[in-house]
Parts: C-alpha cells; sequence; structure tokens
C-alpha cells in the first residue's frame, strides 16, 4: 500500500499488479490529484445515489499506463485499485452511473474515460479521474492497494 498524499507529492509511478488465471496483469499509475468532491460541480446532483449522511465523495485523478501485452479492460485495472484508511478499513470505487457516466460533469473531469466500457491499449496513457465515498474524518490517512496484488514505486 502506498499512502495517496506522498505519491501525489513525490510525482512517483506506482508499478501495479495481479494474476488472472495464468496471466500476469501489469500497469502504472501516477496520482494527480486527490480532493473532496464538492456537489455544485455536478450537474443534476441529486440524481447522485449517494445513501450515506456521514460520508463525503472524494475524486483521485490520475494516469494510467497498460504494461500487459494486450489490452485491459477497467475492471482489470482501474477497479482494480481500492482505499485502505490508518486502521485498515477498504473503500471501494463509487460506481454511480450519473457521476461517472451520465452527467456534464463526468466528461469535465474525465471520470467517464475509466468506466465500462473502456479499453486500455499496451504502452498508451490514458488520464481520468476515479470517485470513493469516505467517512468524515480529518485525520484520516489513505493509502491505494491493488485488491489482490501488489503496488510498489516505478
Amino acid at each position: 500500500m502506498i499512502p495517496i498524499q506522498k505519491a501525489i507529492s513525490s510525482g512517483a509511478w506506482l508499478h501495479c499488479e495481479y494474476a488472472i488465471l495464468d496471466e500476469l496483469c501489469k500497469f502504472q499509475i501516477k496520482i494527480i490529484s486527490f480532493r473532496k468532491l464538492n456537489f455544485r460541480e455536478v450537474d443534476e446532483p441529486e440524481r447522485i445515489m449517494f445513501l450515506d449522511n456521514d460520508a463525503t465523495v472524494w475524486i483521485i485523478t490520475l494516469e494510467i499506463i497498460n504494461l500487459t501485452k494486450k489490452y485491459l479492460r477497467e475492471d482489470q485495472c482501474i477497479n482494480k485499485l481500492s482505499l485502505v484508511d490508518h486502521d485498515g478499513f477498504e473503500f471501494d470505487i463509487f460506481d454511480d452511473k450519473h457521476l461517472r457516466r451520465n452527467s456534464e460533469f463526468a466528461e469535465k473531469s474525465k471520470m467517464s474515460r475509466f468506466c465500462w466500457p473502456q479499453d486500455f491499449l499496451p504502452k498508451l496513457k490514458a488520464t481520468g479521474s476515479i470517485p470513493f465515498i469516505l467517512p468524515f474524518d480529518d485525520e484520516a490517512v489513505y493509502c491505494i492497494k491493488v485488491k489482490r496484488g501488489s503496488i510498489r514505486e516505478a
């Protein structure tokens, strides 16, 4: 696991790997920013299926390069990412259709780039954003991880 703020400040590329059947999937990410979503940015925010009052949406903007010899789908790379807080609680990507696909904000924030059905061709860099629902906690330190895989500085 890599602390998000450290990854942003260092500007380092992070090498990610996991095995799927007999194949090793590899990609690199570079985290550009991590910020709390202001719902006034989103057109028709009432359409977001945000259910919990004790939480907020945070957005990670990142670049990704597929290092596998064939294309990867977002469920084979982007959706393998999750956040872990300082207490070990894990948070997956918040997959809301309006926020990630159907709003003008999805296009403007490049969130639509990292949702289904998107392919990532080998060796080409793609830039986009992914949302997470996180609890209100100003003291929390978040790390990024690859589910059932590994992540390290490249």
